[in-house]
């Protein structure tokens, strides 16, 4: 008759939490932890403020997107003129958008300008419109395009004087 834990054991009872050969205080090592390590490609997050577009509803830095406010100068049933605040300074309630024609044709067909500034009634983005039709922003879903950078993601550097 064997004793438990002797080395002649086989079977089922061999591998049932001890190691049949190593005597009776052995056991298996702990299992893996259960927590993957993060994956390299995964990016993390940018530090600053995030605001969401309002026109393609994604997340982004404040500094690559543009913010439009809708200044009211009475309770007229005139559209209300949506005016870029480049500098983030102006007073009233703002909305975010991507500085590109795609997210401010998504914004439009979806009235999000109405709804995120709070107005009533309809929205005059022309001046909007001109502005990013004159600066010829590159869509913001290229990968290599950005602010400062080309149409094959190189890098621009202003002059001094320009910043």
């Amino acid at each position: 008759m064997t004793r438990r834990g002797d080395a002649s054991r086989s079977g089922a009872d061999a591998g049932r939490g001890r190691l049949p050969t190593a005597g009776p205080d052995a056991r298996f090592p702990a299992p893996a932890p259960r927590t993957p390590e993060p994956a390299a490609h995964v990016a993390l997050p940018v530090p600053g403020p995030q605001r969401t577009c309002v026109g393609c509803r994604t997340t982004g830095p404040r500094s690559a997107l543009l913010r439009v406010v809708a200044p009211r100068a009475g309770t007229t049933d005139a559209p209300v003129l949506l005016v870029p605040d480049e500098r983030r300074r102006l007073p009233g309630r703002g909305a975010w958008l991507h500085p590109d024609l795609h997210c401010l044709g998504l914004a439009e067909r979806r009235q999000a300008f109405g709804r995120a500034l709070r107005t009533v009634g309809p929205v005059d983005a022309s001046a909007l419109r001109a502005l990013l039709e004159e600066a010829g922003r590159p869509d913001h879903t290229d990968p290599g395009n950005g602010p400062g950078r080309t149409s094959d993601g190189k890098r621009v550097e202003k002059p001094m004087a320009a910043r």
